[in-house]
């Protein structure tokens, strides 16, 4: 398994990255982010935070069905933190290991949908508003693009706030 520092900025919930090569749910997909990316987007903390803009460079590695990338987000050009993750393809589904924000590693578990995107549970160690779940869903472009979009739900157990969305390309 490939091993990466697995840490977001304090503000963000969650985000990171990773590709697609057009899948569906009946075939096995494959993510592929080996090589460096760039991305760009925000990311927001809660329904009563502001937007803020982020950066981000990420670096993949891809050995056989174990995934991995790190690299570091930026945001306010004064905030920066690595982030990072180890995923492993267990036939359709995904499994692996993230961390966002201060709450610890979150686990992964998904797979792909009949329209290409992959939609991974996360599944943190304690509490983040009234839950300790939330869902990344990664959306492939091309060979050189991809959006990660991140929905956590609210205290209120109702409302839903996108926490983060960056689209990455390949450097």
């Amino acid at each position: 398994m490939l091993k990466a520092p697995l840490f977001v900025a304090a503000m963000l919930v969650i985000g990171s990255g990773a590709i697609v090569s057009g899948v569906h749910a009946e075939e096995n997909p494959s993510l592929d982010i080996s090589g460096k990316w760039k991305g760009k987007g925000f990311v927001q903390k809660d329904d009563k935070s502001r937007k803020m803009n982020v950066t981000c460079q990420i670096e993949g590695e891809q050995n056989g069905n174990d995934i991995g990338f790190d690299g570091e987000c930026r945001a306010m050009m004064v905030l920066k933190r690595a982030i990072g993750a180890d995923i492993q393809r267990e036939g359709v589904r995904y499994r692996g290991t993230y961390v966002g924000s201060n709450a610890g590693p979150a686990e992964l578990d998904g797979g792909p949908q009949d329209d290409g995107r992959i939609v991974l549970t996360m599944t943190f160690p304690k509490t983040i508003h009234g839950d300790d779940i939330a869902t990344m869903t990664i959306e492939p472009a091309n060979d050189s693009m991809f959006k990660i979009t991140t929905v956590d739900t609210m205290d209120d157990g109702q409302t839903k706030v996108t926490t983060a969305e960056i689209t990455f390309e390949r450097n």
